[in-house]
């Protein structure tokens, strides 16, 4: 996993190690130009223009463009600052002959944004947003660390340094595109951690274990799913389907609902019980509808670890799960979730939402799951990110498939972070076989894909 630093904490970290290295700006300028230049390379086509900001992230851009230039690309530049720093007026005086000075962006097939990045100025948006409207529509656009302003939306981010905790916002993820980081000098060892303890998994931080081929049905997990109900039948069914496609040995669904126990040939259907002990995992909540709070008040007592997800996120608040519990909301059943609690979202900045989610976890005394674009996944101390940004797993039942996912995690042994780490990867990693076998697909489809990345 690679730590991820908010703007100002990478600001600060950038000026820390200039200084505490003895690095060169102007060489690590030159690098990160080198460095996104040999990204972007395959996609650059037509005219191009490089749009450059008064600090180092114009001159990261000015750089670029003589690296463009001397290929022979069809290079201009838009200048909407008089001023600059020295670093940026001497680049600008440097620029060969060929790279024109325009003053609109319009017209232009590939769009290169280098006006701020992480040193990003208040008082600007006017500017950036009158260059953003002037962007043609067919034209490529691509970032030089962040997209200026959280306002020009890029095709592709390359972002400098460290990943930025800002690209990975619900809100704004959609606005950076494909993500690529490049270190353009500074020593790895010292951006290992990060200051806001936040953290960009990857697949390889996966720990599910592997089944053995002595393993049987009893030896591989047993869940309880708690919920269904007649006017939401697919739900547990979807839940219990993602259970044994991820390695799940045997799964009761406790319902009242009689239609749910029509067309589950796979599955022990029981009336709901307290009694909840020969189960190794619950997941409470997929379909439930109006649901039992005294269920649930049964599940927490019964000591086991647990999901809780859907229909059972109503009645989260006022409970103490224990540490025993992993909670999967999605962006509006967080936000029910919050309110019910009397606590605001945080869904507005990086830093609120760091917070919130922090402070309901500790809250709940449960590992919080917020599925959305990126995943934000967290116990009250550290959060971990998953980048999905895949829209084919925005798609009816995907929670269910998550939720069914993780329930078989804990029943196999893991504990609640993990699992819901293990959870989330392996589900993207399906969402990701899926959409290269399928296209678009149903949550059938998705489940199909879980059993064979697991």
């Amino acid at each position: 996993m690679d730590a991820i630093y908010s703007l100002s904490d990478a600001g600060n970290k950038d000026r820390l190690l200039i200084e505490q290295y003895g690095l060169s700006s102007s060489a690590l300028i030159d690098s990160a130009a080198k460095g996104a230049y040999g990204i972007i390379r395959s996609v650059l086509r037509g005219r191009i223009a490089v749009m450059i900001g008064p600090g180092n992230n114009g001159c990261d851009g000015l750089e670029l463009a003589c690296l463009m230039a001397a290929d022979g690309y069809d290079v201009s530049v838009i200048l909407p600052y008089a001023n600059g720093n020295r670093e940026n007026l001497e680049r600008r005086r440097r620029l060969p002959s060929c790279v024109d000075i325009e003053d609109s962006p319009s017209g232009f097939d590939v769009v290169i944004d280098a006006l701020f990045g992480f040193s990003y100025r208040e008082g600007s948006d006017g500017i950036i947003r009158k260059l953003d409207s002037e962007i043609g529509a067919g034209a490529l656009r691509i970032a030089m660390d962040v997209p200026s302003g959280g306002i020009i939306r890029a095709d592709i981010t390359v972002s400098f340094m460290t990943p930025k905790l800002e690209l990975y916002l619900p809100s704004l993820r959609g606005i950076a595109g494909d993500i690529h980081i490049f270190n353009p000098g500074f020593p790895p060892a010292e951006l290992a951690f990060s200051p806001s303890g936040t953290y960009l998994l990857s697949d390889n931080d996966s720990h599910i274990h592997r089944i053995g081929t002595a393993d049987f049905k009893n030896s591989r997990g047993h869940i309880a799913i708690i919920g269904g109900s007649d006017e939401y039948t697919g739900a547990p069914r979807l839940a219990g389907r993602a259970a044994f496609f991820s390695g799940c040995g045997l799964v009761t669904v406790m319902t009242s609902s009689e239609k749910i126990r029509d067309d589950n040939p796979s599955f022990m259907i029981r009336k709901p019980s307290s009694d909840l002990s020969r189960y190794d995992a619950l997941l409470v909540g997929p379909g439930w509808g109006c649901g039992d709070p005294d269920l649930l008040d049964s599940a927490i007592a019964s000591g086991k670890n647990m999901v809780l997800d859907a229909d059972g996120l109503k009645f989260a608040a006022g409970h103490d799960f224990g540490n025993r519990a992993v909670l999967t909301p999605h962006i509006g059943e967080y936000r029910r979730l919050m309110e019910s609690i009397g606590m605001d979202d945080g869904l507005s900045s990086v830093t609120e939402l760091s917070a919130a989610l922090r402070n309901l976890a500790r809250k709940l005394s449960a590992v919080i799951v917020l599925k959305s674009s990126t995943v934000w996944i967290t116990s009250g101390d550290d959060i971990y990110i998953y980048d999905g940004a895949n829209p084919s797993l925005g798609v009816a039942g995907s929670g269910d498939v998550l939720s069914g996912i993780i329930a078989t995690l804990l029943a196999q042994g893991e504990e609640p972070m993990q699992a819901a780490v293990d959870g989330v990867i392996l589900h993207q990693r399906a969402g990701r076989r899926a959409h290269e076998d399928y296209g678009f697909y149903s949550a059938d489809e998705l489940i199909l894909s879980v059993g064979k990345v697991r």
